[in-house]
């Protein structure tokens, strides 16, 4: 689109030939005019506007936490966008042409923070008060645990489709026990995914997804 200030056009409306002028706030502008599409539902067209509708429809339920874990990235469009353009990308199949969404192929979270290898997330009550212990392959140069500010998760209910995320905003170091409240009562007779990264609240940065995460009933 191209702004017209002077010249031999001078402002115009309507269209001239294959450009369309219009006004915006008093501002003259042109551009193109728009191509009819002959066929608006090949194949290759279907399938990608039900691939977008899968992914998007897979984390609309985890939207408002999407917004932090893609906010530092999410340049040019929403952070959940963000989200569902990744995904798009890493977690479809193509299942005899139909696009599905494998979950446990999607990435949660893109920042910069650093974290640690594995996570583990136990309801040993059953009621939904959800410990979290989680251990480090590599201490640090003096023999110390890393520390962290917060943590955001996430647990996927493979049976019944339902999600649950919690953000964490509590100081602690790796190896150390976290006590918090869930939604998401879990069951050992039950599958569940689970996804996490590192957290902090001051500067609402995340870090790319922990590599091993499991959730698992008491």
């Amino acid at each position: 689109m191209g702004k017209i200030k002077q010249g031999i056009l001078g402002g115009f409306s309507g269209q001239v030939g294959t450009v369309v002028g219009s006004s915006w706030k008093g501002i003259a502008y042109m551009r193109g005019k728009a191509q009819h599409v002959k066929n608006p539902r090949t194949a290759g067209q279907t399938y990608h506007r039900d691939a977008i509708k899968a992914v998007t429809m897979a984390l609309r339920p985890i939207t408002s936490t999407l917004r932090l874990t893609f906010a530092e990235y999410a340049k040019k469009m929403s952070a959940f966008n963000k989200a569902v353009s990744l995904n798009y990308k890493e977690a479809l199949v193509n299942q005899d042409g139909t696009p599905v969404v494998d979950y446990s192929k999607l990435i949660l979270s893109q920042g910069t923070l650093s974290s640690f290898k594995h996570l583990m997330i136990e309801d040993m009550d059953g009621d939904g008060f959800y410990y979290v212990s989680s251990i480090v392959d590599v201490i640090d140069e003096e023999g110390n645990y890393p520390e962290f500010d917060g943590l955001i998760i996430f647990i996927y209910d493979v049976a019944d489709n339902v999600w649950f995320s919690a953000i964490i905003k509590e100081h602690f170091h790796v190896g150390e026990t976290i006590e918090f409240t869930g939604g998401m009562p879990l069951s050992n007779e039950k599958e569940y995914l689970a996804f996490a990264c590192t957290y902090d609240p001051a500067s609402g940065k995340v870090s790319d997804p922990i590599p091993d995460v499991e959730a698992m009933g008491g």
